[in-house]
């Protein structure tokens, strides 16, 4: 039994079912809110100062921060996406298993903000890693790119795992630091799988390696000349007292011997 499946036994009832669906639509009610002049989004960043000052709302509203974009045709398809692969993890992982993923990046999130608590954080990196988690276990699934281009969803987590590199190494020690909590989050869930996964992949790998060798090797040598199968595939072999006599040497010894 693993440590997910103790933590379900005893907290499993608290999981709530298709959570996208509610991330999402926080999302859109404080985009509506920010549009409308109501609320601004800063309002709802995560900012360790701010908390400590009162506004400890700013602990769960970060989650509902929309994506980058603020077009309403990209935010509807972000928001499309973001509950479709979150509803195929759900369906995968079980309501648990994805409601922890979501909580544990959010922990992540807030404990490693208090490293650098002057700075605004998002739920940007915990959205990442929901894709990353689609990807490993869907990665043959296919986008539309440009709702043209059929890409499978393995390239852009490639991609996106380059930048993401990319802004580790250019960023700040703040950037850095969150971008390494929310892969770990993303490590505890899959570290194991892809572990075995290299191990076993190691292992074909020298057994190919391995059999080539084999294949290389000759497989008949005349104990006279040294000719074999692989040097002298025209000639054939005959064995005597577990020696094996390419039909070069034993014609001569033949003639020798006559």
């Amino acid at each position: 039994m693993t440590w997910i499946d103790r933590l379900e036994q005893r907290f499993g009832h608290f999981a709530i079912s298709n959570l996208a669906l509610y991330l999402v639509a926080g999302q859109i009610i404080v985009w509506t809110a920010n549009w409308f002049k109501i609320l601004p989004v800063e309002w709802f960043y995560l900012n360790p100062i701010l908390v400590l000052n009162g506004q400890v709302w700013r602990l769960v509203t970060f989650l509902f921060i929309p994506p980058v974009t603020w077009h309403p045709v990209f935010l509807a398809f972000a928001w499309y996406i973001f509950w479709m692969i979150s509803s195929a993890l759900e369906g995968q992982w079980g309501t648990f298993k994805y409601n922890l993923f979501i909580y544990l990046g959010a922990a992540f999130t807030v404990l490693a903000s208090l490293v650098f608590p002057y700075y605004y954080y998002t739920n940007y990196y915990i959205a990442l890693t929901v894709f990353f988690a689609f990807a490993t276990l869907y990665p043959n699934f296919e986008f539309l790119l440009f709702f043209i281009l059929p890409v499978k969803v393995k390239w852009l987590a490639l991609v996106s795992l380059v930048l993401l590199i990319y802004a580790f190494f250019m960023g700040g020690w703040p950037g850095r630091l969150i971008i390494g909590v929310s892969m770990a989050n993303y490590l505890l869930f899959f570290g194991k799988d892809l572990h075995r996964s290299l191990y076993y992949r190691k292992r074909r790998q020298a057994h190919t390696q391995k059999m080539r060798e084999m294949q290389d090797q000759p497989f008949h040598t005349c104990s006279v000349c040294g000719a074999t199968d692989k040097s002298n595939p025209e000639r054939e072999f005959r064995y005597r007292q577990g020696k094996g006599v390419c039909n070069v040497c034993f014609e001569k010894e033949a003639q020798a011997g006559t």
